[in-house]
């Protein structure tokens, strides 16, 4: 290196000074949250939404998409990937510093006492086996994991979000139904007082018609204490307060479903958490190839340009160090973290055997759940049916004198019993059409029930 390249290097060095000072220590705060909140799709302001409006499960979804902390938390891990992916790519480029040095002695008759040094040294790595390649790489596949893993996340929180909202509808309709039938039991309870004062009915039918009605009313409490905790858990959930919001349900579950294998095929494109398996064994099989790097030779470089110079020899502008490495002897360190790599990548891959079962599982489970669903809500609405006809013709009977007051109270007991059940299953299978859903990756960022259009992530080629 000639004068004029020692100076124009002393000229670039100090500029990378001066950049390095001046944005180093800067980070956009909004910016780096943004960044995940784009994958979430909350890049805009929540919704407005104040206790006592009407508060829909779409609404609610969206909610929970921006103020549910795990999701933040989730993102920060994507964050924190990208930072590394950033961290593994500077392997490749040099660093620069500025070291100066005070050299100072005791008096030395015919010596300087002091002397400066105010080097500009820059370091790089030219050559380390490919490791830092491979493990630029493997960091690329850990940032396609941890997406995922946020997506997921996402669409976990969702289901539990849909899960709490129409539990606590099922609770509030519970409320409902009870509530009515308490009002039918209380008024047999005073009628039936009144017949025994005149001496027309034995004190055994006012016993029996108590008894019911008491109970109703602790099942209209335990009811009651349900729905509370629902909508507690919700605004939990969905990190805005719910109060005495009315929850207007209008999800429909659609007539006909694709075929079982559609499903399936639907769930192997789209669940994120097979998505990260999948991206978890790249990266792993990425590390193997990292860990063998190191029984390759490594070159670096070191290069010193001085501002200032009264060492010796002070003549001298620069200096460079190249530097090889070829490992001959490590102990058994190299080869211990080949196998631990190894050791990775198998464990990888039967993570990614294993959560591929597991969603041809849950996906034919709540499949056959679904149609099961559908034909007990049939059964259902015959039972419901036959329980009103069946409490009408005992009421006749005992009006009558052909029936018995116990005979009135079943009917009643398998009316109220059958309504509560028929309540309680159109709820259940809505939230199964959801779980579905979310069985196959699509209830992600979307709302229940709309055609995903979010292209599947595949695997990534080296």
């Amino acid at each position: 290196m000639g004068t004029a390249g020692a100076t124009a290097f002393k000229l670039l060095s100090g500029a990378a000074l001066l950049c390095g000072l001046s944005a180093g220590c800067a980070v956009d705060q909004l910016k780096e949250v943004g960044i995940y909140r784009q994958i979430l799709g909350t890049e805009q302001p929540a919704p407005d939404f104040a206790a006592g409006q009407p508060l829909t499960l779409e609404l609610a979804m969206q909610l929970a998409n921006h103020h549910n902390e795990r999701l933040g938390l989730e993102g920060e891990q994507y964050l924190r990937a990208l930072i590394e992916k950033d961290r593994a790519f500077a392997e490749f480029l040099p660093t620069i510093s500025l070291a100066p040095s005070h050299f100072r002695q005791d008096p030395v008759p015919g010596a300087d006492r002091s002397r400066l040094d105010v080097p500009v040294n820059a370091q790089g790595n030219l050559f380390r086996g490919m490791s830092d390649v491979a493990n630029y790489r493997a960091a690329g596949r850990t940032v396609q994991q941890r997406r995922a893993l946020l997506l997921e996340a996402q669409a976990t929180v969702l289901l539990e979000v849909a899960a709490t909202y129409y539990q606590t509808l099922r609770s509030e309709r519970l409320v409902e139904v009870l509530r009515s039938s308490l009002a039918v039991q209380e008024t047999r309870v005073r009628d039936t007082r009144a017949r025994r004062e005149a001496g027309t009915v034995p004190p055994l039918d006012v016993f029996q018609t108590e008894s019911q009605a008491a109970s109703t009313r602790v099942r209209l409490i335990e009811a009651q204490n349900d729905a509370a905790d629902g909508r507690t858990t919700l605004s939990y959930l969905i990190g805005t307060d719910v109060g005495d919001s009315p929850l207007v349900d209008d999800k429909q579950v659609p007539e006909a479903l694709l075929s079982l294998e559609d499903y399936q095929q639907t769930a192997a494109e789209w669940r994120q958490d097979l998505v990260a398996a999948r991206a978890a064994v790249d990266a792993a099989r990425l590390e193997v190839d990292a860990a063998i790097g190191q029984y390759y030779p490594s070159v670096s470089l070191n290069l010193n340009v001085f501002l200032k110079r009264e060492s010796l020899p002070s003549e001298s502008d620069w200096n460079a160090l190249l530097i090889a490495n070829l490992p001959i002897f490590s102990a058994g360190r190299i080869h211990a973290d080949v196998r631990a790599a190894w050791s990775r990548l198998r464990s990888a891959r039967l993570n990614e055997l294993q959560t591929g079962r597991e969603i041809r599982r849950d996906v034919e489970v709540v499949y056959q759940d679904l149609h099961a669903s559908a034909d007990r809500l049939r059964e259902l609405q015959v039972q419901l049916t036959a329980a009103e006809q069946a409490l009408r013709s005992a009421e006749e009977l005992y009006k009558a004198g052909w029936g018995t007051n116990l005979d009135r109270l079943t009917a009643q007991a398998s009316l109220l019993t059958a309504q509560l059940e028929l309540a309680s299953e159109r709820y259940d299978r809505k939230l199964m059409y959801l779980r579905l859903l979310r069985a196959t990756g699509q209830l992600g960022g979307r709302l229940p029930g709309e055609p995903a259009t979010r292209p599947a992530t595949t695997r990534a080629s080296p």
